[in-house]
């Protein structure tokens, strides 16, 4: 994911310029400027551009460093006061020699000396100086006055009783400088920001002499569509608005702030809130408890917290089974580093381009004006070399990212709605998917009843619709549930496919929580499942650099864990204790269109396969004669909380089990019912104390540190009952612990009172 701070920089730095320069060109709101550094410049930049106190130069250059004239300055404030149309009545006459009707500045300078405010004078000598560079002094004197103070109310030493109120009040918060010093152009973007945040003499912010404020809200889109059709109006938690002048930049939001309200209740500019920070991540899985990003760092975060996405206030718990990995998110932060919120970066996309050919990036321009977009595909970074033909694009506004997919789905085509010539959605594999504009004509070419190939956006939309003979699907899942004529595929893509597989009683339980290929070929809801079994990349993993043999894992890579027979568990490559996986233990290694490996399943190499807790064993029963009655039978009893008891399945075993000893087990289901897939070797650690626990993440005892697994379940032999291992740990000051032979993980901890 490109870093937000530089996109920031990037797409805002070019604003100041133009009102800094006479006769400079205007440049669009998403240019690229390199030479803006930090991502406060860039905000205030942004702030001021929507104002239209700032605009933009053709160079795509900001040069923040660069110093400004008096007459620049001048031109700023008249247009911070809302006065720029007045500027015109004050062109045609001339109070300073150096300063006449000819000059760029006259109007503005004028109005700034004769104004209402009086915000600046000439110097002894009678001239203006427009050219010479402003000062320190002089910059927050012309703020003061807009502020509404004068020389009396600061004092008779100039300009330094105006720089102390001004520091009292937080005018110049974050601009040290002395009063003859040269101020910075991106010195002065920070003082102008200052000042709308700063009350005034009489009372009130200084924006509000500009408009109302909205406090207190999150920006949630700038592409929104207002009540009467008019495009890039900006959507907050509570409404839509129109903007007034300037277009708000898209890598605003997500930010909390204020609207700045003109008198019509149309967006004047937004003023981001300032404190706390943020990180912004593409994210490789959303778990109930938190999320992993690509880099396989781990983010913890609560079902409460609040959460923005597509437009909508949610809890992370609400929001967690919509979202899918190679979504960008951005984690914002109190000042006191507590997590405040998360925005989900997931917009609808209204358009599409088909990928003509490998590398190609026309029709892009469609999409976005702008040339400065970061390309990712499948959820990770790409560029234009790994673009393939029938890849579909759409463009994110909300990180300025022109999004890839590559999922396309073969199936039947089943229904069209109104009608298919010109279908608004079409029912393929007992889906209803949204056609895009884009998609019509070639939709047009298809009749119902034939298979097609659909082209689909990152949020599930067609693109195009192409022959199966040209491109075939992709669609590959993992069936949640199944029996012999209804079976339920979670797709990689997010995708929820449903139908009937037509399977027989005997073999349908045998693909529950397997990965398989989805297709259709006749009429009707019928589907078909072949599972991925074998295959692909081949070589060893290793874990480090992130490759299985010559081949690197893709940055939003699926991985899954499991144990002979049993359902797929997704894991991640921090999971893995082993520096190298051999080829004899990954099952399967596929790879995306761009050659690396975005899906991999391993051979119970990580131990997250089996369910860990205490044996519920019965022997095998014979009559008194030894005529055999039935098998001996096992499951697992184990708890997730203090008080409770859970069981797992039961299935037929061997012998080797003691009844209540502490172990794991994988089951999976076959045409007899269900089955042991295997069971899981454990070491016990003995009377290990709570000193040896790092922070109840990892335990380090004698010289070795062991991770705790997320779902460890804890035991208390004293009250012969279960509980979380925190409420284990406040019991007794030692316990048993037993890691598996093959994560080595904590999995199970054993507490008694002690003696």
């Amino acid at each position: 994911m490109m870093n937000v701070k530089r996109i920031l920089s990037c797409v805002l730095a070019l604003a100041l310029a133009a009102s800094l320069l006479p006769g400079l060109v205007s440049a669009p709101a998403a240019a690229s400027f390199s030479d803006i550094a930090d991502d406060a410049t860039a905000e205030n930049v942004e702030v001021l551009r929507m104002l239209g106190v700032v605009d933009g130069v053709g160079n795509g250059a900001f040069r923040p460093g660069g110093t400004l004239t008096r007459a620049q300055f001048c031109k700023m404030a008249v247009v911070m006061q809302g006065k720029e149309g007045a500027a015109g009545q004050y062109q045609t006459y001339t109070i300073f020699p150096d300063v006449r009707a000819s000059h760029w500045a006259a109007g503005y300078v004028n109005l700034a000396v004769r104004g209402e405010e009086k915000l600046l004078s000439g110097y002894p000598d009678g001239k203006f100086h427009p050219d010479e560079e402003i000062t320190f002094g002089q910059t927050v004197t012309i703020l003061m006055r807009m502020l509404g103070y004068s020389d009396s109310d600061v004092g008779a030493v100039w300009p330094q009783g105006y720089l102390n109120t001004a520091a009292e009040k937080g005018l110049t918060e974050g601009v040290s400088l002395a009063a003859g010093d040269k101020v910075t152009r991106a010195q002065a973007a920070r003082l102008f920001c200052n000042l709308l945040r700063t009350e005034r003499k009489d009372g009130g912010l200084y924006a509000e002499k500009r408009g109302t404020l909205k406090q207190g809200t999150v920006l949630l889109s700038v592409s929104a569509t207002a009540a009467d059709g008019t495009k890039g109006a900006v959507q907050t938690e509570d409404g839509i608005y129109k903007t007034a002048g300037e277009k708000a930049d898209a890598t605003l939001a997500g930010r909390r702030g204020a609207l700045l309200l003109d008198a019509n209740g149309r967006v004047l500019t937004f003023l981001p809130d300032r404190g706390g920070s943020r990180q912004t991540v593409t994210v490789s899985e959303f778990a109930q408890d938190g999320l992993t990003d690509s880099t396989g760092r781990r983010h913890a975060v609560r079902s409460a917290v609040t959460t923005y996405y597509r437009g909508e206030k949610r809890t992370y718990g609400e929001a967690q089974p919509d979202l899918r990995p190679g979504m960008a998110a951005t984690l914002y932060f109190t000042a006191a580093g507590e997590l405040d919120y998360l925005f989900i970066s997931g917009s609808v996309a209204a358009d599409a381009v088909v990928v003509s050919r490998q590398g190609s990036t026309a029709g892009f321009e469609r999409l976005t004006d702008s040339t400065n977009y970061q390309i990712y595909k499948n959820g990770a970074p790409a560029t234009a070399a790994d673009l393939q033909e029938y890849d579909v694009a759409t463009y994110d506004a909300a990180t300025n990212t022109i999004r890839i997919s590559d999922v396309r789905l073969t199936g039947y085509y089943a229904d069209a709605v109104p009608n298919p010539n010109s279908p608004q959605t079409m029912t393929v594999l007992g889906h209803d998917f949204p056609v895009l504009p884009c998609a019509a004509e070639s939709a047009a070419d298809f009749r119902i009843g034939q298979q097609v190939t659909l082209l689909l956006t990152e949020d599930h939309q067609i693109a195009g619709v192409v022959d199966p003979k040209k491109v075939r699907g992709n669609a590959v899942g993992i069936v949640t549930s199944v029996s012999a004529n209804a079976a339920t595929v979670e797709l990689l893509c997010g995708l929820t496919i449903k139908g009937n597989p037509k399977l027989s009683e005997n073999t349908a339980g045998q693909y529950e929580g397997q990965l398989v290929r989805v297709t259709s070929y006749q009429k009707g809801d019928q589907i078909s499942l072949s599972r991925v079994t074998s295959g692909g990349v081949r070589g060893a993993l290793d874990t480090a650099a992130r490759r299985v043999g010559d081949t690197p894992l893709a940055a939003n890579v699926r991985i899954y864990d499991k144990v002979g027979s049993g359902p797929l568990v997704s894991v991640q490559i921090s999971d893995i204790s082993r520096a190298q996986v051999p080829a004899s233990d990954i099952v399967y290694a596929g790879k995306d269109s761009s050659g690396k490996v975005d899906v991999l399943v391993l051979d119970n190499v990580t131990g997250d396969g089996y369910l860990y807790g205490r044996y519920v064993f019965t022997p095998a029963q014979t009559t008194e004669d030894g005529e055999f009655l039935a098998n001996a039978r096992i499951k697992i009893a184990y708890g997730t909380k203090r008080g409770e008891v859970l069981y797992s399945a039961e299935a037929e075993c061997g012998g080797g089990y003691r009844n209540g000893d502490f172990g794991g087990l994988a089951f999976y289901k076959s045409q007899s019912g269900t089955r042991l897939a295997g069971t899981a070797a454990m070491t016990k650690l003995s009377a290990v104390p709570n000193t040896a626990w790092n922070g109840g993440k990892s335990v380090t005892w004698k010289g070795v540190t062991y991770p705790v697994a997320e779902n460890a379940v804890c035991y208390n032999r004293t009250t012969d009952s279960w509980m979380t291992v925190a409420e284990g740990r406040a019991f007794a000051n030692t316990a048993d612990l037993y890691y598996d032979n093959a994560g080595q993980k904590i999995r199970i901890v054993v507490v008694q009172q002690a003696k």
